[in-house]
């Protein structure tokens, strides 16, 4: 990057750069709210939508549903990368927070299997699929956006926001199921209380939509835009085959840990290890506030000393650690509390500096495509699929099979951290040509 373009990044309006940066997360904060409030919700409504007086199988029926929302993710990562590289970011996310706020509007007006038949399940499964479309590209265009509009040496502190929204999101959707949980009888939850989460999300939608109107867009896009030559499309990627490499192999293990252990360990502590919801959603509350502070500080810590020690570190740790931490976990709220918040400082050693690393591997010209696709095609894979099959292998007596399979994934992420050269040094306006294969590995 040139002494000029360093001035037009670095120098941008503070005020401006924090406004946009709260806009994006608050839309973020939104969607993953939508997203968080299914799996916990899941044991009140699954006898509303399917067939069966057999609770675990109409609790698998629902989280089959859940990872079916994956499906579309790739999907979803392409047409909204793709979009988002051409007509701008700021659109992009706009259109994202539309369809998912919409999808948690039809969710809570939904009718049950007893008044609708199998239209019910049909209609919980395509809300749950567009939903998946838009996450698809939310999180790679929500990361794009806030790594190209952070100053040059703040660019993981910056994206580790996303993640930070994030886990906002699912406090926020765990606050509310302890809220309905304290002020609802169970059968009021499964008949109509699970209805409210999800009205709640589509209704605060419309303020999410309201800020991300008035996002500023990125000056890497905006200079790209002003070339005459344009380079965006599907075919860029395969030049930077490294690149897409990385996001992937970084994914996969922070989306299947991010699943088990933020999304659905206080679920699993319920139906597997007989702890009561309070005290899950409880120990999850807190566990999720102390990653919700580790997050920046490892991107901060990222900035200074670089990203792959700690991706190295996250590895290691799942590889070491996982037997230890599921045996933790009891019908005690002492257990799933130390287990999640061990597990979730670990978790954020890699959440603190992905997002900068996804970015920085690509050029601005497809850097929204090249970080959605393989992100949303790895989560899919990996972290959509995780509570099923947790829950499958739980019920038929092979737990320790999904323990090992936890560890291959994290050895994944491992191997990438071993091989992919050091990015903080990257120029993010580089030319889509070399850009990992002679960077410094420090």
């Amino acid at each position: 990057m040139s002494t000029a373009e360093l001035s037009l990044a670095d120098r941008a309006p503070t005020s401006r750069r924090i406004k946009d940066l709260i806009a994006v997360n608050f839309g973020n904060t939104l969607e993953w709210f939508d997203w968080a409030i299914y799996t916990i919700f899941a044991p009140y409504f699954a006898l509303q939508f399917f067939p069966s007086n057999d609770k675990s199988a109409a609790l698998l029926a629902a989280l089959a549903v859940f990872a079916a929302g994956f499906l579309t993710r790739p999907l979803g990562g392409l047409i909204f990368g793709l979009y988002a590289d051409r007509v701008g970011r700021k659109r992009s996310l706009t259109l994202a927070m539309l369809v998912t706020a919409g999808g948690s509007v039809v969710i809570a007006c939904a009718p049950t299997y007893a008044s609708a038949g199998l239209f019910a399940s049909v209609v919980l499964l395509v809300a749950r699929l567009a939903q998946g479309i838009a996450h698809g590209g939310e999180m790679g265009t929500s990361v794009t956006y806030l790594v190209e509009r952070a100053p040059s040496h703040r660019r993981a502190l910056y994206g580790s926001t996303s993640w930070m929204s994030v886990v906002l999101g699912t406090m926020i959707a765990t606050c509310t199921g302890l809220l309905l949980n304290a002020n609802l009888e169970r059968a009021a939850l499964e008949s109509w209380g699970w209805r409210i989460p999800f009205a709640m999300g589509g209704l605060l939608g419309l303020y999410g939509l309201y800020l991300r109107r008035k996002l500023t867009e990125t000056a890497s896009f905006e200079k790209k835009q002003k070339q005459a030559a344009k380079t965006t499309g599907l075919a860029p990627l395969a030049r930077n085959w490294r690149g897409v490499a990385v996001v992937f192999g970084l994914s996969a293990g922070g989306s299947i840990m991010f699943y088990t252990w933020l999304i659905y360990s206080p679920t699993f502590a319920q139906i597997s290890r007989g702890l009561d919801a309070k005290s899950a959603l409880t120990a999850s509350l807190i566990a999720q506030a102390v990653f919700f502070a580790a997050i920046p500080l490892v991107g901060w810590l990222a900035d200074r000393f670089g990203r792959r020690p700690f991706i190295i570190l996250f590895g290691l740790g799942f590889i070491a650690l996982t037997f230890t931490l599921d045996g933790m976990i009891t019908n005690q709220f002492s257990g799933l509390l130390s287990a999640m918040i061990a597990a979730l400082l670990i978790l954020a050693c890699l959440f603190g500096v992905n997002t900068a690393v996804w970015a920085e591997v690509f050029p601005t010209e497809i850097r929204a495509t090249g970080v959605s696709g393989p992100l949303s095609l790895a989560t899919a894979i990996f972290g959509g699929t995780a509570p099923y099959v947790n829950t499958y292998l739980a019920q038929q007596g092979q737990h320790s099979l999904f323990l090992v399979y936890l560890m291959v994934v994290s050895a994944i992420t491992l191997l990438t951290g071993f091989l992919i050269p050091e990015t903080r040094h990257l120029d993010l306006d580089r030319p889509d040509t070399g850009r990992l294969a002679n960077s410094p590995r420090e």
